[in-house]
């Protein structure tokens, strides 16, 4: 059929010598070749393929990381009375010095939040692939550990907690619409949320 009108296309628009030959060329290029697009095809399946399992490993990665967090979590829990610096040596606590006031942890800890934050939202509103590190386990966790240095655990548990948590989310957030609009097409979505 499409060969057809393309020789009907080139026998009758001979009158002028530019407007066939753009006609048959743009005609020409749309014609099926099925042996170029089964290839490309296949090729498309196949990266579309790998790009879904690395989105699922990382999501995987998110979920495992959440779940230490989780189990570091009971563990502070379980030892929210424990006060490290007194536990030290004298010695020890000498060179050490005087243990930081809880407020000052919770500084650390409002900062730490508030550039995850920052940081989260611009990369779920810029659409950039999440990363897969083990550094925010490290970090989120370090504050059970700041606490317990000052005595504090009990009286900061539940911020250190939900703080956690709701950056985990966020996280979760981002791997999600990476995997919508990249793995599964949805290309229509607004740029700016």
């Amino acid at each position: 059929m499409k060969l057809t009108l393309l020789k009907k296309m080139k026998a009758g628009l001979h009158y002028t010598e530019g407007l066939p030959n753009t006609l048959v060329e743009a005609a020409m290029k749309t014609t099926y070749r099925p042996e170029t697009d089964s290839i490309s095809h296949e090729n498309r399946l196949r990266k579309i393929r790998e790009q879904r399992e690395k989105g699922h490993h990382l999501s995987r990665h998110n979920l495992w990381e959440l779940c230490l967090f989780l189990v570091v979590s009971i563990c502070a829990y379980n030892v929210r009375d424990l006060n490290l610096f007194t536990l030290a040596s004298e010695p020890l606590r000498q060179l050490l010095g005087a243990p930081p006031p809880a407020y000052l942890v919770s500084l650390a800890l409002a900062i730490y939040f508030g550039s995850s934050l920052v940081l989260g939202i611009g990369a779920l509103v810029q659409r950039t692939r999440p990363t897969r590190t083990w550094n925010h386990l490290g970090y989120r966790s370090a504050f059970y550990f700041f606490y317990a240095f000052t005595g504090s655990i009990g009286g900061y548990f539940l911020p250190v907690l939900l703080s956690g948590l709701f950056l985990y989310g966020l996280d979760q957030c981002q791997l999600r619409l990476y995997n919508q609009v990249t793995f599964h097409g949805y290309s229509s979505m607004p740029k700016n949320l």
